[in-house]
């Protein structure tokens, strides 16, 4: 017979909650089923709506088609600003190339204004002006300027009147010679006023007397007139607007003609040495030596010239000039070349269309050439 032993108190109160849980956990197992999915999950879905009978029907299959492969489409990113992302979404990134802002259009650089004036007109810019400007004693305009003043000169003969005239010109088109009846020939003569107004010169002086003259190295706006040396003095203006003196040994016609010759005037003699000064003596006849009415061209620069005429044989009013008081005068306007004209009764200065000068007899006499200076249409703007 076995004998019993009463069980620990710990061991009855342990086998009576397990007991007791295990009652509780049946009884509560639905309860939690129930609650579990409502603490786990979402919302439940909204039930998808009832197709309607169109939609539901069935469709029946068509049979396959031969289509031609169709190209693919390339997939174009489109990129959606970012102000328009939603909130939650990441914006796509575009793989097409960023847009550029358009260029700033650059107006093109306007070609420069080509500048057609002469050699001379931009050497002597401020003494021409855009328009034809006319005083009493001056002309400018974009090809041509002149200013005419009347001086003293105390001589040792007594008081003498002087004209000069300051000549700059765009091109020797506008310093010409113009001859008697716009001939070349000989003994032809005109009235001085008449070949002023024929040839529409601004200013004028009475040139060499060519037509009196049977030889000589006579040329006239680059056409040779006569070719013979002769014991003058010879004055030569080139085509590039240089001006020379020559004496009779010192040249012959071949070469000065070679070199491009515009003018070449028969008379002098020539008034200043290669310095600009006043020679020490001049081979002149006596008749010539005397104080008389002069008339004479000088030389500066190329485009730079000088008119002067002397009136003279007028006791009360001017005596006239010897040679080398004539010489003098350009000497003290800085000429570099001088050369002496017909002077006497043919001395004469003109300006527009007037006589500037006072010849010795008057009314004056006929000429045969007389140096001018001229540009076209200017009688149109006085």
């Amino acid at each position: 017979m076995r004998s019993y032993r009463p069980k620990a108190i710990w061991k009855v109160l342990l086998a009576d909650i397990l007991a007791g849980a295990l009652i509780l956990g049946l009884v509560t197992l639905p309860v939690l089923k129930a609650l579990i999915p409502k603490l786990f999950k979402g919302p439940a879905p909204s039930p998808a709506p009832e197709l309607s009978a169109v939609s539901a029907s069935p469709v029946p299959a068509q049979p396959a088609a031969e289509t031609p492969e169709t190209p693919a489409v390339p997939e174009v990113a489109v990129s959606v600003p970012e102000t328009q992302t939603p909130a939650g979404t990441e914006a796509s990134v575009s793989t097409a190339p960023e847009e550029q802002p358009p260029a700033e259009t650059v107006p093109p650089t306007p070609e420069p204004t080509p500048d057609n004036r002469t050699e001379w007109q931009i050497r002597f810019a401020e003494h021409f002006t855009d328009e034809v400007v006319i005083t009493d004693h001056s002309y400018t305009s974009p090809n041509v300027s002149i200013t005419v003043e009347t001086r003293e000169f105390n001589g040792s003969y007594g008081k003498s009147v002087y004209h000069v005239a300051d000549i700059y010109v765009a091109s020797l088109d506008n310093f010409r010679t113009y001859t008697a009846n716009n001939e070349l020939a000989d003994w032809s003569t005109q009235d001085a006023m008449t070949m002023d107004r024929d040839c529409h010169a601004i200013l004028a002086i009475s040139g060499d007397f060519y037509t009196y003259q049977s030889t000589g190295f006579l040329a006239r706006n680059g056409v040779l007139w006569k070719s013979d040396q002769t014991r003058c003095d010879l004055c030569v203006l080139y085509n590039t607007g240089v001006m020379a003196c020559y004496k009779a040994s010192d040249y012959t016609v071949e070469d000065i003609w070679e070199r491009g010759v515009a003018q070449a005037w028969n008379f002098g003699p020539s008034l200043l040495d290669e310095n600009g000064h006043v020679l020490p003596d001049y081979q002149v006849s006596v008749a010539v030596s005397y104080p008389n009415p002069r008339s004479a061209v000088g030389y500066y620069e190329p485009g730079h010239y000088c008119f002067v005429v002397v009136d003279g044989r007028q006791d009360d009013y001017s005596k006239g000039v010897t040679v080398p008081e004539l010489a003098q005068i350009f000497e003290e306007l800085g000429c570099s070349v001088a050369y002496n004209l017909d002077g006497g009764g043919s001395a004469l200065m003109t300006f527009l269309h007037e006589r500037y000068s006072r010849q010795s007899n008057g009314a004056g006499r006929e000429l045969g050439d007389m140096l001018i200076v001229t540009e076209e249409g200017w009688e149109d703007k006085r």
